[in-house]
């Protein structure tokens, strides 16, 4: 007679648990009639064959990844095997949200939300309206609902957020919503450190300053006793660019953002404090010179965008004699 062995119980082909427990029948015949007096032996991967006269067995401790429990019985109306493949998967999905820029004085921000792995399972990531929607936005804006871009399905989104045109200076949170979907495993959506980013707002005017450290003095230039600023020590000629806020140019860019009407600036060494602070000595004057140093304010580019407000240039006398 005909021998098959039928499971009564096994895991999901995907599952979220690292256990597993099988039940099973033999059945004999073509009225397909349950044996009961056959053995079975029972056999997880690539471990040894054991008896499970039971019909029952379960396992524990299982690692993540592919598996196969196999179950033959063999009795006095012959041999019959089943196979059952399953995967274990205890890694619950997570999301990343970044943003095109974290400081922004513009009206909007694009923010980009990619998954771990697909989450579909409970509807999946979904923004229908400002209130009902998967990314969370705390402070001065909120979701634009209409402008949800699909990239990838159930893996990568991008959406609008806009920002309060009322705020000046403040800070917007955007952080992912709390087990809204699952992955195929039955795993639950867990939020982690790259599942919240932040995007400061920041609308204030950006000012410079154009520092020489020279001590003023009185002269006599065209007949007439002037305080201005002059020294005949090369080691007062530095110039000091400062910035209200960070930019985010570069000490080279700043260097050709400057001109002088005589000699070369070259940068000096130091601390840029946060890229708020630059350091340049004057070299390669004659020996007396009227030097004016000028700055371009409008090759400047401020962390948040705003412009950079002009600055006078600054002019000293220098003299060897």
């Amino acid at each position: 007679m005909e021998v098959s062995v039928k499971f009564l119980k096994a895991p999901h082909a995907f599952s979220h648990l690292n256990s597993a427990t099988f039940a099973f029948e033999a059945l004999v015949g073509g009225n397909a009639a349950s044996c009961t007096n056959c053995s079975f032996s029972c056999k997880l991967d690539d471990e040894m064959g054991s008896n499970c006269g039971t019909r029952k067995v379960s396992y524990s401790g299982l690692q993540d990844g592919n598996h196969t429990f196999e179950v033959c019985t063999n009795g006095p109306q012959g041999i019959g095997c089943a196979l059952h493949n399953w995967t274990v998967d205890t890694v619950p999905p997570t999301a990343s949200v970044t943003a095109s820029r974290s400081f922004t004085d513009a009206l909007n921000v694009s923010v980009n939300i990619s998954f771990s792995e697909s989450c579909s399972g409970g509807g999946g990531f979904g923004c229908l309206s400002a209130n009902t929607c998967n990314l969370l936005v705390y402070g001065a804006g909120q979701v634009i609902p209409s402008s949800l871009s699909i990239l990838q399905p159930n893996l990568k989104y991008s959406v609008l957020v806009g920002l309060s045109s009322s705020v000046q200076y403040g800070r917007v949170v955007l952080v992912m919503d709390k087990n809204f979907c699952t992955d195929i495993a039955g795993n639950r959506f867990v939020r982690t450190e790259n599942s919240r980013f932040y995007v400061r707002i920041d609308r204030r005017n950006v000012f410079v300053n154009l520092r020489i450290h020279i001590p003023e003095r009185l002269l006599q230039l065209n007949g007439e006793t002037r305080t201005v600023q002059a020294t005949n020590n090369y080691n007062n000629l530095k110039i000091y660019v400062y910035f209200s806020e960070p930019v985010l140019n570069s000490s080279a860019q700043i260097l050709n953002s400057l001109n002088i009407s005589q000699g070369s600036l070259l940068p000096a060494s130091g601390n840029n404090t946060g890229n708020r602070r630059f350091g340049f000595v004057v070299a390669n004057m004659s020996s007396i010179a009227i030097i004016t140093v000028s700055l371009n304010s409008n090759l400047i580019i401020s962390r948040q965008g705003t412009p950079v407000s002009p600055i006078s240039p600054a002019t000293f006398l220098f003299g060897t004699n």
